[in-house]
């Protein structure tokens, strides 16, 4: 009985995408983060949510390491990608983000065309031999972000010219294009309008057969629609995570019941 059981957890473990242990993040002398132990599933849509300030955003910024930005920021801890510790020496950070597409709260395409936004990241990232391939990825990347019938005739437009919730998916399209294994969202829907809102939200439940989504949201609605994995974060500490169903039915911390039920936050 103990090697079938033995046998189950390494199974389970085989599908963690993102495993981090013991993170710790300090601003000079702000500990930020304390102590966050999380695993992200594969080909799964994670939601992060907690009141304003603390630390979902700063903790997601840590997988794909836009904290080194930071030159206050110093990190602690461990985080694995498919075993290996994206924080080793010898990993080179912006090969990390090509492997980790993110797409921020107010939709940020390049001041180029709509096709140059996309085709950015295959370019440098020398994916591609030539322009038939280069289109092929724009064609592809425009289409799983579900845009493609609305700019099909315009790709040479600028990318600023068009609607919140266009630019936002033209944004998905563009971290896509680089086929990253994880696509973080920091907060994506929070300017975006009801109807941009919900095509955004259909995006993310299509995109999870293909990549490790985690979300960072402000809104409790959005987590319980589009994720099956939620970690409820409060004052910098990580206090619970696990099935989204259970997290809002029946949470095992009394802090994550008062949040969900509005009495913090």
């Amino acid at each position: 009985m103990m090697k079938d059981n033995r046998l189950e957890r390494n199974v389970q473990t085989d599908t963690f995408k993102i495993e981090a242990r013991k993170v710790q993040v300090y601003y000079g002398e702000n500990h930020a983060l304390k102590d966050v132990d999380v695993d992200i599933l594969d080909k799964t849509v994670t939601a992060f949510i907690g009141p304003s300030g603390c630390g979902k955003s700063t903790f997601l910024r840590c997988l794909n390491r836009m904290n080194d930005t930071i030159p206050s920021c110093r990190i602690e801890g461990s985080i694995k990608m498919d075993g290996e510790d994206i924080y080793d020496p010898r990993v080179d950070p912006v090969q990390l983000r090509a492997k980790v597409g993110m797409v921020f709260q107010k939709p940020n395409p390049f001041p180029k065309s709509i096709y140059d936004n996309v085709a950015y990241g295959p370019k440098i990232h020398g994916l591609t031999r030539n322009k038939a391939e280069l289109d092929e990825i724009v064609e592809t990347s425009i289409r799983k972000a579900a845009l493609w019938n609305e700019v099909k005739d315009r790709l040479l437009s600028p990318g600023t010219g068009l609607s919140g919730g266009q630019q936002q998916r033209l944004c998905i399209a563009r971290a896509i294009a680089t086929s990253p294994e994880v696509l973080l969202m920091d907060e994506p829907c929070s300017a975006l309008d009801p109807i941009a809102t919900a095509q955004v939200e259909e995006l993310i439940d299509e995109l999870r057969s293909q990549f490790s989504v985690v979300i960072v949201t402000h809104s409790m609605q959005q987590a319980a629609r589009v994720s099956q994995r939620t970690a409820f974060f409060h004052l910098g500490s990580l206090v619970e995570n696990g099935e989204t169903g259970q997290i809002f039915t029946n949470p095992k911390d009394p802090r994550t019941e008062a949040y969900i039920s509005g009495r913090i936050g």
